[in-house]
């Protein structure tokens, strides 16, 4: 039966939903039912196969270039080389080529949604799940569109949101021949806050027991916390993740995984289904941007920068002898065979001693405290009201305390300025999330678009050259190939310098 939808649903990609019931061989399987759709909400909107989620730290300030240290790593080199420069021909022929993970898989996502939407009215079932299945193809919609116009588009709080594009919506399944323009990033926000509130209550009113691998309210309402958080709605942003703490509020303990050897090729994670206390919705996604593959005896190109290595506070001597203070050192954190040097980003997976699970990343509560956080500390630096720094301090030792070494005894942060508060909460989100759902990209462009600097060389004996992104380089270019297809889409004015 689920192969039999795949085939129906992809015809009507093609053909357009009027065609979508039409019944043309006996033999021929065509949805009728929620559940049937529901599979295709599975297999086609969720995207199990495409990692979209941790594609952007090589763009950012925790990422550094090696340069090939052996011709096995050339490929990996020339692949990554052009988002690494955030080049302007990153997803042109000239350049890196047709990247599918930024511009359409999302759309691919976001068309399997509005397949569901458009045609659940016309399927037999239970009203509970055809509600809650609505509910949840808003709610990965609004995702979709959220990554979209973070990816293309200038962050919500710089110049006008109402004037400056951000990516075109396309709320509907039907299949024309028309062209469409970039909405703005107001508009496409005003769209995403609309399908996360009318999905958030649809999956609360209607709910239906899932696996944490599907969304459900409270993850809807984690999702609205980031979003209010990204708008500057404090007050919201602050809301919603009180909403989802008063539900579930437990962090992974480190300490239970204690200090592993840098060699042992074997991860403990906050995302691993046997110790999932900290899991809201999480997907597998597969591979990363600079390659994760542990244990390696030849250095990565692009790897870890040593500045956030110093962020993380890592050592490879701390942890052969014990005295690393803070475990997201080790545990975030993967080293090669052939130096004590990082060699590549350990993105919070799940790898358990004999049970593989794969990879994982998703939303998890460590986020909502940091949210919260945040919100609390720009209200206290905003408005003077020290119950709201209280909070934010309150918040951050307690993610805190279930990330530092247990053999050293905790020392509570107190901080009264609201600047420093500030900074070290971003600082602590900086070092929780990154290489997690695009973070620290998205962080970086709604912290105002500093200039970043990226040293590049191909041969360690080259001259370093460096490459400096201004604020419009962090709007990446929209794919050559869509600009091909669509030639009313506007690209992105970009700058970059050397």
């Amino acid at each position: 039966m689920k192969t039999g939808v795949y085939i129906m649903m992809f015809a009507l990609l093609l053909t357009g939903c009027n065609d979508f019931l039409k019944e043309t061989s006996q033999d021929e399987v065509r949805p009728s039912t929620v559940s049937d759709l529901e599979q295709i909400l599975v297999g086609e909107a969720y995207l199990s196969d495409y990692n979209i989620y941790n594609i952007t730290d090589i763009f950012t300030d925790n990422m550094e270039c090696y340069g090939v240290q052996n011709e096995k790593m050339q490929g990996i080199f020339d692949g990554l080389k052009w988002r690494y420069t955030w080049d302007n021909d990153m997803f042109a022929k000239a350049g890196g080529g047709n990247l599918p993970i930024f511009w359409e898989v999302p759309y691919k996502g976001i068309g399997g949604c509005n397949v569901v939407l458009d045609h659940l009215d016309k399927m037999y079932g239970k009203t509970d799940l055809r509600e809650n299945l609505r509910g949840e193809a808003l709610v990965l919609r609004a995702w979709y569109y959220f990554q979209l116009v973070n990816l293309y588009g200038f962050p919500y709080n710089y110049g006008d949101p109402k004037q400056n594009l951000g990516v075109p919506l396309k709320l509907n399944s039907s299949v024309k021949d028309e062209k469409f323009t970039r909405n703005t990033v107001a508009e496409v926000y005003e769209q995403i806050e609309k399908d996360l509130l009318k999905g958030c209550k649809l999956l609360k009113d209607h709910e239906v027991e899932k696996e944490y691998f599907r969304i459900g309210y409270i993850a809807t309402q984690a999702i609205l916390s980031r979003v209010y958080l990204y708008m500057e709605n404090w007050d919201k942003a602050l809301a919603y993740a009180d909403s989802v703490l008063q539900v579930k509020s437990a962090l992974l303990d480190l300490n239970q995984f204690g200090i592993r050897d840098p060699y042992d090729n074997v991860f403990e994670s906050v995302y691993s289904p046997v110790s999932s206390d900290e899991i809201i919705w999480a997907r597998m996604y597969s591979g990363t941007s600079v390659g994760s593959i542990l244990g390696s005896q030849y250095k990565y190109p692009f790897a870890l920068s040593q500045e956030f290595i110093e962020v993380l506070g890592a050592s490879y001597d701390a942890c052969l002898d014990e005295t690393l203070k803070d475990l997201r050192g080790v545990l975030f954190v993967s080293w090669g065979y052939d130096s004590k040097n990082y060699e590549t980003p350990c993105y919070p997976h799940a790898a358990v001693k004999d049970r593989d699970f794969g990879m994982y990343q998703g939303i998890r509560t460590a986020e909502l405290y940091l949210n919260r956080a945040e919100a609390c500390a720009r209200k206290f630096q905003k408005e003077g009201i020290d119950s709201y720094r209280v909070q934010a301090l309150t918040d951050l030792n307690e993610l805190r305390r279930h990330r530092m070494n247990n053999a050293f005894e905790y020392e509570t942060v107190e901080i009264t300025d609201a600047q420093l508060l500030l900074d070290f909460c971003l600082l602590e989100r900086r070092k929780e999330l990154s290489g997690e759902t695009n973070h620290r990209w998205f962080d970086l462009k709604r912290f105002g678009m500093t200039e970043l600097t990226h040293s590049f060389f191909g041969d360690p004996t080259e001259t370093k050259s460096e490459y400096k992104l201004e604020k419009e380089g962090y709007l990446l270019p929209i794919p050559e190939e869509a600009i091909r297809l669509n030639t009313d889409l506007e690209q992105n004015k970009r700058k970059v310098s050397k």
